[in-house]
């Protein structure tokens, strides 16, 4: 199946916002839009965004109709997750493939929210694993970065990512189509219908307060599950607070190369997507990527358009 590239955004244009996980409060929410409409765009939320039923922002049929609707509705642009949390997943048995590709728009988040980007590629869609509204978004540019996240959405045709302070595991090049997100997600689609697809891909693999067995345990179930063989390349993201106690004698990084050693694929660490210390970086989801770590200046770089 050809991926399609949703249309790019233009000034004016309107960025809905669902609620498809955990329960939100309305101020954070609310700095978030402030933001997005400094960039140009207008934004739109259902009143009962910030309904909340136990750990969640409201029923799966809230969360659902209301990204239906804002997925169907031709004058939202662009669909923006408010945040994570869980229960982005339980969406899924109602999105049909067929709805998403005719209506193919960006949709971006990211946390919980990769078992829906995931599913959104597998229709055939590009998706986007980006920083949330009421989340990084509404703290600005020192948790966002704001200029990758303008150039992928409005269409720009060379888009490089930042990878200062990220460090080569594995030395090498690659190219393939990007997929990945929130480890702890990735491997949750492990046996269902929107189970992740890594053929011929670059596998990007982020987490935060996941201690290093733990990491272990999920890398060697996809490993178990056949997920890194037809991988081109991997990049890992900042990991944060992934250790198990601060004198623990070993590195996540030895770990993780370990556990990878039979496989030849270039290895990035330390990229700031998904749960990140600074600038949270978009990545889009189904997009063709090159990674050249051959020299001391690793190179993650788009290969086409994200959108059309």
């Amino acid at each position: 199946m050809n991926i399609i590239k949703p249309p790019a955004l233009k000034t004016g244009d309107t960025i809905g916002i669902v609620a498809a996980a955990s329960n939100i409060k309305p101020e954070l929410l609310e700095q978030g839009c402030r933001e997005l409409e400094g960039l140009g765009f207008k934004t739109f939320f259902r009143p009962d965004i910030t309904s909340s039923f136990r750990y969640f922002a409201g029923t799966c049929e809230r969360r659902l109709g209301e990204f239906l609707e804002m997925l169907k509705s031709p004058g939202i642009h662009a669909i923006f997750c408010a945040r994570g949390g869980y229960g982005s997943g339980q969406l899924i048995p109602g999105i049909d493939a067929d709805r998403i590709r005719e209506n193919a728009k960006i949709v971006s988040g990211s946390s919980d929210i990769t078992i829906l980007l995931n599913w959104i590629e597998r229709a055939g869609v590009v998706s986007f694993h980006g920083p949330m509204v009421a989340t990084a978004i509404r703290e600005g540019t020192k948790a966002y970065d704001r200029s990758v996240l303008l150039d992928l959405l409005l269409g720009k045709q060379a888009v490089h990512f930042p990878t200062a302070g990220t460090s080569i595991l594995r030395r090498g090049s690659a190219e393939g189509r990007l997929i990945g997100g929130c480890l702890s997600l990735v491997v949750a689609t492990l046996g269902t219908t929107h189970e992740i697809d890594t053929n011929d891909s670059i596998l990007v693999l982020e987490d935060l307060d996941t201690k290093p067995y733990q990491i272990d345990r999920m890398i060697t179930q996809l490993k178990q599950a056949g997920k890194f063989e037809a991988v081109r390349g991997v990049v890992f993201g900042e990991m944060l607070n992934c250790i198990q106690q601060p004198n623990q004698g070993y590195t996540l990084q030895e770990v993780l190369l370990d556990l990878l050693a039979e496989f030849a694929f270039p290895i990035l660490y330390g990229f700031p997507t998904g749960h990140a210390s600074g600038p949270n970086v978009i990545v889009p989801f189904g997009v063709r990527a090159r990674l050249d770590l051959t020299s001391s200046a690793p190179i993650f770089e788009l290969l086409e358009p994200a959108v059309t």
